[in-house]
């Protein structure tokens, strides 16, 4: 890890604890992490965090400006000072899972802890879609339509929710060949592409109904080789996995939106990290 890794672990573990007289307000802490940097390399890493951050002289610039944001922030907060002899009223936890509306919480895009509670995708997300996040676990959202949760400290131990657009070629070649022509738009298209990419075992797809919508569900097993784990494609980047990680899908048709649902691990998996899995999945509702 280098010193600007440590200096922006530092600053979201400051963001992520800091009290202070006058706590930082949800939506200023929010500001001030969209300030760190986030360029991402494509990369063949097991679990649902797969990129490793690249360091360059503008995003050190960003890290800089995010410093300034907060330093501004805190002191405002310094200066403002406590309500002495007023009563303050009813505040909103600033780490509650709900809206002041009593809604769900969108999970962040971000890489963070987050709360035991119900999340949603949030609006960009083409699907409305909820579900149960453990205690102890952690967000990993690359997009708005590429969002997981995993286990802290194991991030292959781990839930996605993707809107899957293709798969690559060869999944030991470059990752930016795509098949083509492409996968086609129905949950039977992506269920054979998935199970076809070369290398990997499947296991035969059976139906599935999550929440009342119909779909399929499989297995899908990484080959035991380094370099090998290229799979499907998002919006914006090519997923990777591990050797031998496993995956099990979900692929949904939701009112014409195929849906992919991924509940990611490896062969050793305990029955306690596999349940943690399963129960963020059975907890899925879907509003279309």
């Amino acid at each position: 890890m280098t010193r600007d890794d440590d200096f922006i672990g530092q600053l979201e573990g400051y963001l992520d604890e800091y009290e202070g007289l006058t706590p930082l307000p949800e939506g200023i802490r929010d500001a001030v992490r969209a300030q760190l940097p986030k360029t991402r390399q494509i990369g063949l890493l097991s679990g649902p965090m797969r990129y490793v951050d690249m360091m360059s002289k503008p995003i050190q610039f960003a890290i800089a400006a995010a410093a300034v944001v907060l330093a501004v922030v805190i002191g405002i907060s310094f200066l403002s000072g406590p309500n002495v002899g007023n009563d303050p009223g009813p505040t909103a936890s600033a780490t509650s899972t709900r809206t002041p509306d009593g809604s769900p919480r969108s999970l962040p895009l971000f890489e963070g802890p987050l709360d035991a509670g119900t999340y949603s995708l949030g609006t960009s997300f083409p699907v409305g879609l909820t579900f149960e996040v453990p205690e102890g676990w952690r967000s990993c959202s690359e997009g708005a339509v590429d969002q997981c949760v995993y286990r802290e400290g194991e991030t292959a131990i781990g839930v996605s929710f993707l809107i899957v657009d293709n798969v690559v070629a060869d999944p030991c070649g470059p990752i930016n060949q795509l098949l083509d022509p492409p996968v086609g738009p129905s949950v039977d298209d992506l269920v054979a592409a998935i199970s076809n990419l070369d290398g990997f075992e499947a296991t035969a797809a059976t139906e599935v109904t999550v929440d009342g919508f119909q779909g399929m569900q499989f297995t899908v097993t990484a080959p035991e080789i380094e370099g090998c784990g290229a799979t499907w494609v998002v919006a914006d980047r090519t997923n990777g996995v591990g050797p031998a990680e496993v995956n099990e899908m979900r692929i949904l048709d939701v009112d014409g939106v195929r849906v992919v649902i991924s509940g990611s691990y490896f062969p050793e998996a305990s029955a306690e990290q596999l349940s943690g899995i399963h129960s963020v999945i059975a907890s899925i509702q879907i509003e279309p």
